[in-house]
């Protein structure tokens, strides 16, 4: 496409800014649109969304963190993350290794516990350990989950 040709009037006078602004920011949106639909398909190739798990975007690394098709190495890199909800999404992907949920369960953040707690992933050991966590919501939570996967004292009903 030739930018010199865009203008409001349609001579081929150099362009207006705004509509050259215009075109940069429909290009730009374009390339961020399809690299957060190739970070959420489950399609994705490993390779690729490790790649984009090194992007410095953590909303593009929580849709990597959140892909079923995202390696367990991957995973234990973005549990390390800065961003609570690059953690929150790794603690809920079924990938993540019992290491990396392990960790993740003595976060700082209550948010990414809480992610745990509610995750009916989360192994039994860890929902215990939860029952006694420093936050409330955290312990009303995985009281709550381990109700809804039938685990009572430990044991399963």
């Amino acid at each position: 496409m030739n930018i010199a040709r865009i203008s409001s009037s349609g001579s081929d006078r150099a362009p207006d800014f705004p509509l050259v602004k215009l075109a940069v920011e429909l290009k730009w949106s374009s390339f961020v649109a399809a690299r957060n639909r190739l970070a959420s398909d489950a399609r994705t190739h490993w390779s690729v969304l490790d790649r984009l798990s090194r992007r410095l975007n953590p909303a593009l690394q929580a849709r990597v963190a959140e892909n079923p098709s995202t390696r367990s190495d991957t995973l234990s890199v973005l549990s390390h993350n800065p961003s609570s909800d690059v953690r929150s999404a790794v603690a809920q992907n079924s990938s993540s290794s019992a290491s990396t949920v392990d960790n993740l369960s003595h976060d700082e953040n209550a948010d990414v516990r809480y992610a745990l707690a509610e995750s009916p992933l989360t192994g039994q050991l860890i929902l215990e350990a939860l029952l006694d966590d420093e936050n409330p919501y955290v312990q009303d939570r995985a009281r709550r989950t381990q109700a809804r996967l039938g685990i009572e004292n430990g044991l399963l009903t």
